[in-house]
Formats: C-alpha cells, sequence, structure tokens
C-alpha cells in the first residue's frame, strides 16, 4: 500500500485531492421534462394541429427551471441543482478540462485603426469542456459505476443534458452541457491495453454547479472508516493495521480481456446474458481460435446547435429575464453520426466478419454495451506482418433500427442501439 500524504497550506487544496462529479439534469425517466420537446404547431394558444410534433431540442432556461431539486443562484442570473449523493456521482477522470466562455470581448474597430474599446460578443458565451476516463471493475462495489452509467445514457440518448462539477472551491461549471462527440476504445496491440473513454462537451450557461461541494473518499472494511493517512511519526503503528492498509473495494481499469463482440443483436432484459452465450458458443476449447481481437472502437459524433435569443422567457404570468451571461437559450440536434472499427489478428487471411449490411453488438466491459440492428461495414483494411500474420480491420457506420422514436415516449428504441438496462 503506498503512502498517501495530502498536504494543505493556506487552505490551498491540491487538485489530486478533489472529485469531478456528474448529473443527469433530465434523467431518462423524467417523462415531464422531455414533453418540453413536444411541439404544438402554430404555437400553444392557437394550436393548428393537437397532435403536434417532436424534436430534439431543449428549451434551456426552462429546462434549469423545471429539474428536480433546483434552487436558483444568488447572482439572479442562473439555476443550479444541489449537490447531494443522490444527485451528483463521482467519476475519477484522468483529465478534466473546461471553458465557461473563452473569447468573450473582442475589440471594436474604428477609423484610426486602435481599439479603443472592446464589446462582449454574445454568442461566445456557451460552455464548452472534455474529459477522460477509464472504466473500472470492481470485487465488490464499484464506485465509479453510476457515474460510468450516466455517460453510457449520454451516448446512448442523444441530446442528454448534465452538468459536471467538482469539489476544487474555486472552480465553477456550467450547464445544460451535451456530448459533442463519445469515443471509447481499447488498443492491445502491444500490451493488454485498457478501455479509455473521452468526450467531448457543450452547452449553455443557465444552469450553475453548486456550491459546497464535498470530497468522496473511499470506505474501509469492516470499520467502515475513511483511509487513514500514514503518519510521518513511525512509533504510533498507525499503518500497520489491516484497516489501514486495505481497501474494501479491490478494483482494476477494464481491459482488452473483458471486450468481445458479436455479429448479432441481443435485446431484452437477458440481452447480455443472450450475447455471452452466444460469444462462448462461438468458440471451441478444442481448437486454437482462429482469431483474436487486437483492438475495437466505437465513435458517435454529435453536431449541436446553440440559438441565442433574447435572455429571458416567460412562465404562467411571470416574465423571468436573466442577464446575457446565462448563455444560449436553445439547443438541438443538428446530426449525429455513429462509427466503429475493429481490427482482427489470424495467421491466416480469412474473412472473419461478413460485410454485407448486418446487425453487430460491442461489449467494452462494465455498463457499455451496445447492440446495433443495422449497420453497413466498409471494405476490410489487411496489414501483413512476415513472420507473424495478418492484422484485418474492419470499420463500420451505424444507422437507425426501425420504429425509433424520442426519447420519454416509453420506448426501447430512441437512437441507433438497442435498450438493454439503462
Amino acid at each position: 500500500m503506498p503512502d498517501i500524504i495530502n498536504n494543505v497550506t493556506n487552505n490551498l487544496y491540491s487538485a489530486s485531492g478533489h472529485n469531478i462529479y456528474v448529473c443527469e439534469l433530465a434523467p431518462f425517466n423524467s417523462y415531464g421534462l422531455y414533453n418540453q420537446q413536444f411541439k404544438y404547431f402554430g404555437g400553444y394558444n392557437t394550436a393548428k394541429n393537437l397532435s403536434g410534433s417532436r424534436s430534439h431540442l431543449w428549451d434551456l432556461y426552462l429546462l434549469g427551471a423545471y429539474m428536480d431539486d433546483r434552487a436558483s443562484h444568488s447572482s439572479g442570473y442562473f439555476f443550479y441543482k444541489r449537490f447531494s449523493y443522490n444527485n451528483y456521482k463521482p467519476l475519477y477522470c484522468s483529465n478534466f478540462t473546461d471553458n465557461a466562455g473563452q473569447e468573450i470581448y473582442a475589440p471594436i474597430q474604428n477609423f484610426s485603426g486602435l481599439a479603443v474599446l472592446n464589446h462582449p460578443k454574445f454568442d461566445n458565451y456557451k460552455y464548452t469542456g472534455s474529459f477522460a476516463f477509464n472504466p473500472i471493475i470492481s470485487t465488490r462495489i464499484n464506485h465509479q459505476q453510476a457515474a460510468e452509467s450516466i455517460i453510457y445514457r449520454a451516448s446512448y440518448i442523444p441530446l442528454y443534458p448534465l452538468i459536471f462539477c467538482s469539489s476544487i472551491p474555486t472552480h465553477k461549471s456550467f450547464g445544460p452541457a451535451f456530448l459533442s462527440s463519445f469515443n471509447i476504445k481499447v488498443d492491445g496491440m502491444d500490451k493488454l491495453g485498457d478501455v479509455e473513454i473521452d468526450c467531448s462537451l457543450v452547452g449553455g450557461r443557465s444552469v450553475i454547479s453548486p456550491d459546497n461541494v464535498v470530497t468522496y473518499r473511499p470506505n474501509l472494511d469492516p470499520f467502515n472508516q475513511y483511509i487513514k493517512m500514514k503518519s510521518l511519526n513511525e512509533s504510533d503503528n498507525q499503518n500497520i493495521t489491516d484497516e489501514s492498509n486495505n481497501f474494501a473495494d479491490k478494483y482494476r481499469a477494464i481491459n482488452l480481456s473483458d471486450c468481445a463482440f458479436y455479429q448479432g443483436l441481443f435485446t431484452g432484459k437477458n440481452a447480455y446474458n443472450d450475447f455471452g452465450n452466444a460469444v462462448q458458443n462461438s468458440y471451441s476449447s478444442n481448437n486454437m481460435p482462429r482469431y483474436k481481437i487486437v483492438s475495437m472502437s466505437l465513435s458517435i459524433q454529435q453536431s449541436i446547435d446553440l440559438a441565442f435569443t433574447y435572455p429571458g422567457y416567460s412562465i404562467d404570468t411571470s416574465l423571468i429575464e436573466f442577464a446575457d451571461v446565462a448563455g444560449p437559450r436553445f439547443a438541438s440536434l443538428g446530426s449525429r453520426r455513429v462509427t466503429g472499427s475493429i481490427r482482427l489478428f489470424s495467421p491466416q487471411n480469412y474473412s472473419f466478419i461478413t460485410t454485407n449490411a448486418s446487425s453487430l453488438t460491442l461489449y467494452f466491459g462494465g455498463v457499455f454495451f451496445y447492440s446495433m440492428k443495422n449497420v453497413d461495414w466498409q471494405q476490410p483494411t489487411i496489414s501483413i506482418d512476415p513472420g507473424s500474420g495478418y492484422f484485418i480491420e474492419y470499420n463500420f457506420t451505424c444507422r437507425l433500427t426501425e420504429f425509433t422514436a424520442f426519447n420519454g415516449l416509453n420506448n426501447n428504441r430512441v437512437s441507433e442501439f438497442l435498450w438493454k438496462n439503462l
């Protein structure tokens, strides 16, 4: 067990001693919030067609005003969701970067060529960010699993609103934020690589992260105590007790040995078990496998359009006004594309994947299970390594299933993927 030293000097907190949290602003089963995506033709009071229509579009101001466990920020410009472990889930990121509004001010040009004054550019009041992490597997309790499930849902459901925060007191983040890109990959070319996930965010500024965000620390078993820091004084023998040197929950990063794929479709409550049985039945312990997975990847790219309007909105009989710092009011889904790749190694040049349009299921360990009904395959790329074998890479592009609907309609088809267990 390594020594843990946590130095706090003059009330300055090291970043490594803090947490990143992720929170769902509109959980997938909050049907009332998703009714905002229902639009009447001609306007609500003068509806020309009561059946209306749905769209992947959020009113960011209304979303903040109607989300659960909300409160108004002291500035009066933002809403926030109160911090609790029920709302915010710890995510152990390898890196996290965000931007609350870069290049807000631009110089005013004039006849002399000198910038006498600057002016704010309203359309730059938006939130962007990026982060990366490794999914983990635990012998008992995975403290990151709830956060992994949230990220999984955000990759699965188009335009899924989130907000991130940290326990660093001086750090503020904004939302609602949406995944503009989601990339999950595993590479075992040189070693048994770990599964890596990196994401990019874009969104509004009508929701701000809460204050008094605390640091989450793992517990010890059986005493349910926080981990004890090793003392500089060895004579107190504090560090030789079992509870000081063993975490209750051993864990490791999910790696290539936990991943699998199958050219088939699996749905319903038993989707994962059916997938596992199919994968196992495709191998024989009496014969050497004809190929091995070298790498797999899945990429989801979403183009999100932000609309800036008058910084205010009406609710019932009241008019709520914000300052310009509240950012864009509307976010809509411009486009979405799902692509991926599978790279195999074989001592012989066989065709292992049927490149006709087919179903495909990718499993990256943990909750990251993606079953796709309609996959179009590119032609494979083959690399020959003399004295070794063949490396065959298959790339694909995914399309929608039949009867795909919007979230909030109690439909299990909301994107390119089939519902497993969100």
